[in-house]
């Protein structure tokens, strides 16, 4: 059962400085093994180098879970009343303007035609093969941020495609009748 909770809530208490510690633990801990990787190559021995490596990398989930335990219940409450906080006075849906719907539709096509030009025309672009690998990542990441600028509405349209007995409705005009 999905139950609904009220769009005001009781803001908890800040955690204070154990949030902030606990958060920049929480972060830390993701660079551990970069740093390792990095450190190692200034340590001389095979023996030092695993060592080296092997504390970096045990360290980033024993920092996770120390961060997760330094945090307590009270940051996870304030966490989950910021998150509900921005999601009902930011990112709440809003009705769609014509012109967001149209950029969202430039930002939908566009990204189809370097993708294909790259893949069926290679020979009239002379780039490397990391550049034609970020043309086509960016490519992707503009596709799907276009579903996000196209709205809720949008995604339903998307979703009729894949229902068989979807039909479209269309709005009568009032200047028709």
């Amino acid at each position: 059962m999905f139950l609904h909770r009220p769009t005001e809530m009781k803001p908890p208490e800040n955690p204070g400085f154990r949030f902030y510690i606990g958060l920049a633990i929480f972060i830390t801990s993701f660079f551990m093994l970069p740093i390792g990787l990095t450190l190692r190559e200034f340590v001389v021995g095979s023996f030092w180098k695993g060592f080296v490596l092997a504390i970096f990398w045990i360290s980033a989930p024993l920092m996770k879970i120390g961060s997760i335990a330094l945090l307590g219940k009270s940051s996870y409450a304030w966490i989950n009343y910021r998150m509900h906080y921005i999601y009902h006075h930011v990112a709440k849906p809003h009705k769609v303007t014509p012109l967001r719907y149209n950029i969202g539709l430039a930002l939908f096509i566009l990204p189809f035609l370097p993708n294909y030009m790259i893949s069926f025309m290679p020979h009239m672009f002379h780039i490397t093969l990391h550049t034609r690998y970020f043309i086509i990542i960016a490519s992707d990441v503009v596709f799907i941020f276009s579903l996000f600028v196209l709205g809720g509405d949008f995604w339903d349209k998307l979703r009729a495609l894949f229902i068989y007995k979807a039909k479209a409705t269309f709005e009568d005009d009032p200047k028709k009748k």
